[in-house]
C-alpha cells in the first residue's frame, strides 16, 4: 500500500484521496487539489487491498474520490463529507448522499450552447440522444438554456444502445448539430460508428466533449481542464472546512475548445474563424 502523508500541525484537516489508478489525468486532479486544499492529504490507490478501511480508521475530515470506481467504492460512507471529481456525470446524476458534493466532468449547458452557436453561424436546430437514467437533469438544464437563447433541442431518449441507429434516422433534416453527451448508454463501443457514420453521410456536425471523439471524426468538443477540475474540488473542501454548507454540485469550468480541422472541410462545415484562432487543433 502506498501513502504519502505531507501533513504539517498547521493544517487542520486532512483528507485521504481514493483514486483509481496513476494516470495522468487523475495526478492532474490530484496536483489541483492539493493546490487549493489547504489541508493535509493521504494518497491511496483503489487497488490497494483494505486501503479503504485503514484509512477511514484515521478519521480523516473527508474523503475525495478521484475517478468513477472510486467513487463509486465510497459511496458507502456516510459519516463524512465525500468530494468526487473525474467521474463519470452517469454515475453522479441522483447525487445520493446528504454529505456527497463534487464537480461534474458536464460542462455547464448554457457554456456548451454558446460555444456551439458561436462555432456554427446559422445553427438553430442542435440534436442529442440521451437516456433519462444517467442525463435526465442535464438535458432539462440544457432544454431550459437553449430556449433561453431561440434554439431548438431535438432530443430522443433511449435505454439500449441498440436503438442509436433507428433514433439518429429519425433526425436526418431536423438537426443543424449533434450534440454527443458523455452518457454511458449513448456513447459507447457499440454507438460511437454510428454517430461518426451518421455525422459523415448527412454533413451534420459532431460535437462531443473529448478530445479522443475528436480524433476519430467529431468536428469539435469542449474538453475538461483535470488539473483545474482538482482545485475546484480543493476549493469545496475549503469551504466545507471553514464551515460552508453542503452538498455543493458544480460543473467542470474553463473548458478547452478542440477542432478538428481536416473534417470539418469534409463535411463542409462553416465554423468561426475567431474561436478556431485559440482552439487547441486536431489535423
Amino acid at each position: 500500500m502506498r501513502l504519502i502523508f505531507p501533513f504539517s500541525p498547521a493544517l487542520a484537516s486532512e483528507v485521504v484521496i481514493i483514486k483509481d489508478s496513476e494516470i495522468k489525468p487523475y495526478r492532474d486532479a490530484i496536483e489541483g487539489f492539493k493546490s487549493t486544499c489547504g489541508c493535509g492529504v493521504r494518497e491511496l490507490n483503489l487497488a490497494d487491498p483494505g486501503a479503504i478501511e485503514q484509512a477511514l480508521k484515521q478519521h480523516p475530515d473527508a474523503v475525495l474520490a478521484v475517478g468513477t470506481r472510486a467513487f463509486r467504492r465510497t459511496r458507502a460512507i456516510t459519516h463524512l463529507p465525500v468530494i468526487y471529481t473525474m467521474v463519470m456525470p452517469s454515475e453522479t446524476a441522483d447525487r445520493q448522499g446528504s454529505n456527497v458534493s463534487g464537480v461534474s466532468m458536464n460542462i455547464a449547458p448554457e457554456t456548451y450552447l454558446s460555444t456551439m452557436t458561436a462555432l456554427f453561424s446559422g445553427v438553430k436546430r442542435i440534436g442529442l440522444l440521451f437516456d433519462p437514467e444517467h442525463s435526465g437533469p442535464f438535458v432539462e438544464q440544457a432544454a431550459a438554456a437553449a430556449s433561453a437563447k431561440g434554439v431548438t433541442l431535438v432530443t430522443k431518449t433511449l435505454h439500449d444502445p441498440r436503438q442509436a441507429p433507428e433514433l439518429l434516422e429519425r433526425m436526418k433534416g431536423k438537426i443543424d448539430i449533434l450534440w454527443m453527451l458523455p452518457d454511458a448508454t449513448v456513447v459507447n463501443a457499440e454507438t460511437i460508428d454510428y454517430l461518426m457514420l451518421f455525422s459523415f453521410r448527412h454533413n451534420i456536425p459532431l460535437f462531443s466533449f473529448s478530445e479522443k471523439y475528436v480524433e476519430k471524426g467529431a468536428v469539435a468538443a469542449l474538453r475538461i481542464d483535470p488539473k483545474d477540475m482538482g482545485a475546484q474540488a480543493g476549493e469545496m473542501a475549503r469551504g466545507l472546512f471553514q464551515g460552508g454548507k453542503g452538498p455543493v454540485h458544480t460543473f467542470a469550468r474553463l473548458p478547452r475548445l478542440v477542432v478538428n480541422m481536416k473534417v470539418s472541410a469534409k463535411i463542409g462545415a462553416a465554423i468561426n474563424g475567431e474561436l478556431v484562432r485559440d482552439a487547441e487543433k486536431v489535423q
